[in-house]
């Protein structure tokens, strides 16, 4: 009866250590994959430039996820911006995850357009040029959501850009980039 018990307990024991040593090669993508192939997560537009001049924004920054623990999301937000209701306004937003086929990381993004014309910040964070009147425009709030099976963690974070070309930054960024085509 004993030796039922051990038997069954031992094969018990294997079976977890086989199956939890596939869980970890699993997990990873091989080396041979493409970890920093970009995909889009999210694209929106909130209304149509027809015929109307339009000016393409581009930010590229990391996503932090976690607190102790962190995972990095390599994160791309490109929006283009028109002339509308009287000052620039945000018209569509795309967001991108560079490391769109690293399975460990996910990223999500959800989007809400302010059109109210209010003093906005320029491309530089400030809210006017010395000696001039404050410039107004419409913005956009994008609530992006980076999750990492590697460390079972999800933060979110909420994202303002604007018609003027303004973007806040993310808290991984050491060194983020923002260009305007």
């Amino acid at each position: 009866m004993m030796k039922k018990i051990l038997l069954v307990l031992g094969a018990a024991i294997a079976l977890t250590s086989c199956r939890e040593a596939g869980t970890a090669v699993q997990s990873h993508p091989s080396a041979t994959g493409t970890a920093d192939a970009k995909v889009l997560r999210f694209d929106t537009t909130f209304f149509k430039t027809s015929g109307a001049r339009t000016y393409a924004h581009t930010y590229t920054g990391k996503m932090l996820v976690g607190q102790t623990k962190k995972v990095v999301v390599p994160v791309q937000i490109n929006w283009t911006t028109v002339e509308q209701a009287g000052c620039p306004q945000v018209a569509a937003v795309q967001v991108y995850q560079l490391n769109g086929n690293d399975r460990r990381t996910s990223l999500m993004a959800r989007a809400m357009r302010d059109a109210v014309c209010k003093p906005g910040p320029q491309p530089a964070g400030a809210t006017q040029p010395a000696g001039s009147s404050p410039a107004y425009a419409g913005a956009a709030y994008l609530k992006l959501i980076g999750e990492s099976r590697e460390i079972h963690r999800t933060t979110s974070v909420t994202f303002t850009l604007n018609g003027l070309g303004y973007h806040d930054t993310l808290d991984g960024d050491s060194a983020a980039t923002s260009t305007v085509q």
